[in-house]
């Protein structure tokens, strides 16, 4: 239980970050159907902080926990003694506000120290969010639900209690739904909920989350009004200029018809003014119209304080006085100054403020998106201090906590790669020897394949998380759809845009492919052939790759430049975006694991090929190597891999009498021992990307032969490998004369060559 919960840590926060909308509904029921005065929302969510405290101290082992932890225990105990001792009050109540207003500090600290194993999503908050909306707008459209004010004012809010709390959360997210709305391309599903969002936000009837909407866009059209400046695209300055003022011209003739305006006017009316700036006229005018009469309750509770004893001062004045439940200041610095004293009141913002200035001192600096979770943290501090419930509040607290997590610049980033399986071949084990070449004390990695199986499963580095999210194959046509589409749509809502980086790195993978440039705007395709030869009509290359949607991703990584010139010959406008970088190999595992004893021994007197690879003849060829043997005497084949046409192939060398010149040894994990002993490692292809096969032999000290001239940046194989003919005629004249003149290849670097790779892998990830 406890490894499962490790792992699954951070979806655990993020089903709970989507359940406040359900425990606030369930909690609206109960106080207002039911007249609970302990309800279900306030008991899962103490249950859920009790959760979170066990693993954090004993699955993390997280021991220096216990310091805050008895602190705050010591006060709990001092504030629950000071009750008993002045008050003759119900314990229950006071208790429950305790924990209540203590609800953050304990979460934040907790969260905070295993703050590596928490990411939440902006998809995730836009889900809570628009679920909030969504229970709002319906019960309003419909005419059902509880209202905002129980009486005078009006406003709708749906099946929720507290419109202060409701008003809160969605004014604390506004600024990440600006960024979802910034990276998302799908214009349709944004408007529609842009409409629901705005309808909501006027129909509750309180100021803030208009505020908020009114701050983070005034924001948002100064940053992009200073990012044209910088780019001398003053036209464009010009046409959002006009756009803001249409929009705000559009909300003067919308908001006369909301409960947002209606209360006003109510408010006008009950202080028996005609103009709102009537009310700038006298400070208790603007306390009441303003701020609700925050400063006429702070008024009675610091005399309350006053009144009390020294005990008191010192650990608080409670929530209840004369035993009745004092109203509160709904400012929650002061609340909690008063109802907690001097000593609560240190304890609770030293344990927010030391995790606080390490989150800001240590946050991104740059970017729209970094600015607009700035935003989000002016939100909750300046509603905590103006308008209440927001760090006092449970409900609002844990999105708050969230909120100023997402601010702080990870230690490490967070990579993903897709792919199909790891199943013995060639993309296979080069993403096993990429990813044996990633820093993981800078990176986390996680791979998700279709089907998590394969030989070269065991050999994943440790440090990698290997996932499976697998596609469906029911029969079932519509029911296959409505699978794999809740897949990806549960994918889409935990793991939008929460990666660093993100590859779909077998190149065919449609889920793979999905899953990739979901998972971070960072992306890569990797492209591990040469697919003209694969696709040599026009329109065949432009359906595959425009079905892997190769527009929509930041980089298309290339194992060869002949692979990149094919492809910008079709698509020129994405030349940017193509870069070449080939596979990884392991060096010293290669030559160590070349050293394995086996059974088959080269014959003495005779040249020996070795091919390793797909039995494939559309692109392989082998009868070409084949032939070789055939034509050149003294010459043997040992093929090693297995395929699809291993059976034709078994058949030419039964035809032509070559069994004792050509063996078959089948599909191995490590062929090693076999490319050792070869004079010769041949590929006989078509067709290539960059064979890893190369660089194995390179490792090996072994000399090429093959039919593919290819290279990347670092490596040009014309230099390294004996290039001849497809021609079988041209090729048997070659390779004779490479035999008998017993030539050799010139050596290289691998070590150099791969510190560059890594180097360049190391670039990608920081983008």
């Amino acid at each position: 239980m406890n490894k499962w919960i490790e792992k699954n840590f951070n979806k655990i926060i993020a089903l709970f970050l989507i359940m406040q909308p359900i425990l606030d509904m369930l909690t609206g029921v109960c106080i207002n159907t039911f007249h609970w005065s302990i309800t279900i929302g306030i008991v899962i969510r103490i249950l859920f902080l009790i959760l979170i405290c066990f693993t954090v101290l004993f699955v993390f082992k997280k021991k220096n926990l216990w310091y805050p932890y008895i602190l705050m225990g010591i006060y709990f105990i001092l504030y629950i003694i000071g009750n008993i001792i002045y008050k003759d009050t119900s314990l229950l109540v006071e208790i429950q506000n305790l924990i209540r207003a203590f609800y953050f500090p304990i979460l934040f600290i907790t969260l905070y120290i295993v703050k590596d194993k928490v990411r939440i999503s902006n998809m995730t908050f836009l889900t809570m969010v628009l679920l909030y909306i969504v229970l709002i707008f319906i019960p309003t459209i419909i005419g059902i639900g509880y209202k905002s004010y129980q009486i005078t004012k009006a406003g709708t809010l749906g099946f929720f209690n507290s419109a202060n709390e409701i008003s809160g959360i969605i004014s604390i997210i506004t600024p990440l739904l600006f960024i979802v709305f910034y990276r998302s391309k799908k214009i349709i599903p944004m408007l529609i909920f842009t409409f629901m969002y705005l309808v909501v936000i006027l129909m509750v009837g309180t100021k803030t989350p208009l505020l908020a909407l009114m701050i983070t866009a005034g924001i948002s059209v100064l940053y992009l009004w200073n990012h044209l400046r910088k780019l001398h695209q003053s036209k464009y300055i010009f046409i959002s200029l006009g756009v803001v003022l249409v929009l705000c011209m559009a909300m003067l003739v919308i908001i006369p018809k909301t409960n947002f305006y209606k209360n006003i006017k109510t408010h006008l009316n009950y202080l028996g003014l005609n103009h709102v700036t009537e009310v700038f006229q006298d400070k208790e005018l603007v306390d009441h119209f303003i701020f609700s009469s925050r400063f006429k309750f702070m008024k009675h509770k610091a005399i309350l304080y006053r009144d009390s004893s020294i005990y008191e001062k010192l650990f608080g004045i409670g929530y209840i006085n004369d035993e009745k439940l004092t109203k509160q200041i709904e400012m929650d610095y002061f609340d909690i100054y008063y109802s907690h004293g001097v000593i609560g009141f240190l304890l609770y913002f030293i344990l927010i403020l030391i995790p606080l200035f390490k989150i800001l001192e240590n946050r991104n600096r740059k970017g729209y998106e970094n600015g607009m979770r700035l935003v989000a943290f002016f939100l909750i501090a300046f509603l905590s201090f103006f308008t209440g419930h927001i760090i006092t509040a449970p409900a609002v607290s844990y999105i708050a906590i969230l909120v100023l997590m997402s601010l702080e610049k990870r230690e490490k980033k967070d990579l993903l790669f897709t792919a199909y399986s790891f199943e013995i071949g060639g993309i296979e084990k080069a993403l096993v020897n990429l990813l044996d070449n990633i820093d993981y004390e800078k990176n986390h990695v996680t791979v998700i394949l279709e089907k998590k199986e394969g030989e070269f499963l065991e050999r994943v580095n440790p440090n990698v998380n290997v996932r499976e999210l697998k596609v469906s194959e029911n029969k079932d046509v519509l029911v296959r759809k409505i699978i794999n589409f809740t897949r990806k749509l549960v994918f889409k809502i935990f793991e939008y845009d929460n990666y660093d980086f993100s590859c779909c790195y077998a190149t065919y993978s449609y889920s793979g492919n999905k899953l990739a440039l979901t998972a971070s705007f960072n992306n890569a395709l990797y492209i591990h052939s040469n697919y003209g030869f694969i696709y040599p009509e026009k329109e065949e290359f432009k359906y595959f790759f425009d079905t892997r949607n190769v527009y929509e991703f930041s980089k298309l990584i290339f194992v060869s430049k002949e692979a990149r010139k094919s492809f910008t010959d079709i698509y020129p406008e994405l030349k940017e975006k193509c870069m070449v970088m080939n596979n990884f190999i392991d060096i010293e595992e290669i030559q160590t694991l070349s050293n394995e004893k086996n059974e088959m021994k080269k014959t003495p007197g005779k040249t020996l090929f070795v091919f390793v690879g797909r039995l494939e003849d559309a692109s392989k060829k082998v009868t070409r190597a084949m032939n070789l043997v055939k034509e050149i005497k003294n010459t043997e084949l040992w093929i090693v891999g297995d395929g699809p046409d291993r059976r034709m192939y078994e058949e030419y060398v039964e035809k032509n009498h070559l069994q004792k010149e050509i063996k078959f040894v089948g599909k191995k994990l490590n062929p090693y021992p076999f490319m050792k002993k070869a004079d010769y490692v041949i590929l006989t292809s078509d067709y290539e990307g960059f064979p890893v096969t190369y660089l194995e032999a390179i490792a090996l000290g072994k000399n090429i032969i093959t039919t593919v001239p290819t290279s990347d940046d670092e490596i040009d194989m014309k230099d390294y490998a004996f290039i001849i003919s497809k021609d079988e005629k041209e090729m048997v004249k070659q390779v004779e004369k490479i035999v008998k003149e017993q030539s050799t290849c010139k050596p290289c670097d691998l070590r150099k060559v791969q510190e560059a790779r890594r180097e360049k892998l190391e670039l990608i990830f920081q983008e």
